[in-house]
């Protein structure tokens, strides 16, 4: 048999070689120069470069983040040919002026489609006005940056998703930025800094996840939101809010009636609370079938009625998933048998005539206990007949 059909590889079509590298680190990518002349220059026409914590691990001169930054830039001068996608998030990336020429190279490409760029130390890094540039991009993902495009940049028009952690962006701009992206299906925000009103004007979002101190969320024009999330950061005694202050702004979620995933914490369940929302809440939740409450702490009696309320406004809900807050602060132990649990507990089988299965994580505890928790768990009467209890 000649070399030239025992090399089945090499004799695929550039496309196919292309895709084959694609799958590879970047480091193993380049290797395969040595393997024939043909071999030599396809890597540098590669449209997907991920320089990630695996290329940080795998490279020689991971100990110097400066002469890695370097090593990257060496390889974005040798490429040759579009890039479609580019990630820059290495677990010792620093702040530095490097940065700057890396996304230069990276945006004078019109073909960039996805990006992300993830600082882990040093000052928040200031993104260079090259990158708003990048019309064609679809998926944006950004750490530890500050968010501050030239007066001309009016949105990303083909963007499809956006994440945002712990970028700098005033509320405004970040309002006026979901409302120029006519695309936008899933917006994800993991913030330090407080908002007192983020306006969310996507008509395409889908998807919406929110961390943070936020007072306000109202969402404008978003008629296809199917899931939410929102977690008001802050620990259980110190919100960083005074819940009365906000609980009402925080109600305008009721204008997502598409919304059929739900995901909350206790800070939200104590806004709603503290509202007194209950007598006035809206049927927007007709469409929900997945509700998560989460760190409910079952010895608050107004967290408790209020996640009842929840329920009742569920006429559709599909699945409940509730974790017990079990703190040191906590008024009562996680799920551990105490008679508010219990009582809760029998509650739900009693008023759930089409329930299928309900699933109990019990805390540890001895065994003797524990059985007289399951006897009477076990021994409530449930309205549906069908009903499976897994512990």
């Amino acid at each position: 048999m000649s070399c030239s059909s025992s090399d089945i590889i090499s004799n695929l079509l550039s496309d196919v070689l292309e895709q084959i590298l694609v799958c590879l680190t970047v480091q193993d990518a380049v290797r395969t120069s040595v393997l024939s002349r043909k071999w030599r220059y396809i890597w540098t026409t590669l449209p997907v470069l991920i320089f990630d914590d695996k290329f940080c691990r795998e490279s020689v001169i991971r100990t110097r983040p400066d002469k890695l930054v370097m090593a990257i830039y060496k390889v974005l001068l040798l490429h040759d040919g579009p890039i479609t996608k580019f990630t820059l998030a290495l677990e010792n990336l620093e702040n530095s002026p490097e940065i700057d020429q890396l996304i230069f190279s990276v945006s004078k490409n019109n073909d960039i489609r996805e990006f992300t760029l993830h600082i882990w130390k040093g000052k928040p890094f200031k993104l260079p006005s090259t990158l708003f540039s990048c019309q064609r991009l679809e998926h944006l993902s950004l750490c530890s940056c500050v968010f501050k495009p030239p007066p001309r940049f009016k949105g990303f028009t083909r963007l499809l998703s956006l994440e945002l952690y712990e970028v700098f962006i005033a509320g405004d701009l970040l309002s006026s930025l979901t409302s120029n992206c006519p695309l936008l299906e899933e917006l994800t925000l993991h913030c330090s800094t407080s908002y007192d009103y983020l306006e969310i004007g996507a008509p395409s979002l889908k998807y919406f996840e929110c961390e943070g101190l936020v007072r306000c969320i109202c969402f404008r024009n978003t008629p296809h939101i199917e899931e939410v999330a929102i977690v008001l950061k802050g620990s259980r005694n110190q919100l960083g809010f005074n819940e009365g202050e906000i609980s009402n702004s925080l109600m305008t979620l009721c204008g997502t009636p598409m919304v059929d995933l739900l995901i909350l914490d206790h800070a939200y369940v104590k806004c709603v609370a503290a509202s007194g929302v209950r007598e006035r809440f809206p049927t927007y939740l007709a469409r929900l079938t997945y509700l998560e409450l989460n760190d409910i702490c079952f010895g608050e009696s107004d967290e408790v009625s209020t996640v009842l309320y929840f329920i009742r406004s569920c006429p559709n809900l599909d699945e409940l998933l509730i974790r017990a807050f079990d703190g040191a602060t906590a008024a009562i132990d996680t799920v551990s048998g105490t008679k508010a649990e219990m009582e809760f507990i029998k509650l739900l089988l009693a008023k759930s005539p089409m329930l299928e299965t309900m699933g109990i994580t019990l805390k540890s505890m001895e065994v003797a206990e524990e059985s007289r928790i399951v006897k009477e768990l076990t021994g409530f009467r449930p309205a549906s007949p069908n009903v499976v209890i897994t512990f």
